[in-house]
């Protein structure tokens, strides 16, 4: 005796299958109720949408079963349907299945033990594509939700952008004119100075260096996330910008007694922005001087390959801890390492360096062991 009780309309022109047909379903504790053909089966469901499934006659007059399955069908009714036939024919069967039947049972001597395995799967087939159904709602609306809440994200990070941009614009000037006029003081062009104010100008000169630099960043990362990086591609030797880069950065790099070594090969002409691509060297080397121990040595490297250069920038550093090699590329991240000469780090650097890498269609990598030094490379596309 199955625990199932189903509210069951069951379909059939002779009165005596329908009497049939019912005793054997109220004795498996179903309800049953009954109509002569299709169109009495139309009338009879349950207006509520209680009718839990059909069991009807293939062959019957106004409207056989076939005729009524796709009544059903095209109403958009899902109510599990078995067709009942005397007709051995499989072609029959096939049609009622692709009209949309969900199974197809023999009227003989066996029926009373067949028809109670039939709606036992059929209602569990039923019953789990309805939680299908419901799951696949969901998940649709959650969806709609998700859209919805990374819509408003993005717009608010659009909005935080717009307002880095501004901000940094607007405190960039103000910025530069403390710096200029703290540079002027410390050249005397206003006049001597005692050693005590020229100690709180240098503080001045080298906290708006840093503040100018963090701005610079702030823009740039403003512009890159709101995806206006534009870059202007004209053909160039990237080796000159290479040499100029590098006798810039040891200036700081002589202060902690570092000497930058270079291995230039010939590179061809090939087209790259010339304003971005020394931004990612001068960031490249800054960091490689940052976090270099005093006395310690820089190696710069450019290859050409076949159809790419690749530029390689080698320090004798403390190294990356493979656990935060996967943090080094996102803004405002800070690692375990720390700069050596007290300078200062913002997190910023390696970010904007690999988004324009990226837009120039090259790759950015790392090798780096703790203890062994670390080398960051970039290829570009020749």
């Amino acid at each position: 005796m199955p625990s199932l009780k189903l509210n069951i309309l069951v379909v059939d022109d002779d009165p005596f299958a329908r009497k049939l047909l019912s005793s054997i379903l109220e004795a498996l504790g179903h309800s049953v109720s009954d109509a002569r053909d299709g169109l009495d089966a139309i009338e009879k469901l349950d207006p509520s949408g209680k009718t839990d499934l059909i069991l009807s006659d293939m062959n019957m007059p106004k409207m056989n079963g076939i005729e009524l399955i796709k009544h059903l069908r095209e109403n958009k009714t899902q109510i599990p349907i078995i067709i009942l036939t005397v007709n051995e024919e499989f072609s029959v069967a096939i049609d009622a299945m692709k009209a949309g039947a969900n199974d197809y049972l023999i009227k003989d001597e066996n029926i009373q033990d067949t028809i109670p395995i039939a709606i036992e799967q059929i209602w569990e087939n039923h019953r789990l594509k309805e939680k299908n159904l419901q799951l696949i709602a969901e998940l649709e609306n959650k969806n709609k939700e998700l859209e919805k809440s990374n819509k408003e994200l993005e717009d608010l990070n659009q909005l935080k952008n717009k307002f880095i941009g501004i901000a940094a614009h607007d405190l960039r000037g103000p910025l530069s004119g403390i710096n200029g006029f703290s540079e002027l003081l410390l050249e005397e062009e206003c006049g001597d100075i005692s050693e005590e104010q020229r100690e709180f100008l240098s503080m001045i000169f080298s906290a708006t260096e840093d503040m100018l630099a963090l701005l610079n960043n702030l823009l740039d990362v403003s512009v890159i996330e709101s995806g206006k990086l534009e870059l202007n591609l004209n053909l160039a030797s990237i080796i000159p910008i290479i040499r100029q880069r590098v006798m810039l950065s040891r200036v700081m790099a002589e202060k902690k007694g570092i000497i930058i070594h270079m291995d230039l090969q010939d590179i061809p002409r090939f087209k790259f922005d010339a304003q971005r691509i020394p931004q990612v060297i001068d960031n490249l080397l800054s960091n490689a001087v940052k976090f270099s121990p005093h006395k310690s040595n820089v190696y710069i490297y450019a290859k050409h390959f076949k159809n790419k250069i690749k530029i390689s920038v080698k320090d004798q550093g403390p190294g990356i801890p493979e656990a935060e090699k996967p943090k080094l590329f996102d803004t405002f991240q800070r690692l375990s390492a720390q700069p050596t000469g007290d300078e200062t780090s913002t997190g910023l650097g390696l970010a904007i360096v690999k988004k324009i890498v990226e837009a120039h269609n090259g790759k950015i990598e790392v090798e780096s062991q703790v203890g062994s030094g670390t080398v960051f490379s970039f290829t570009l596309p020749v």
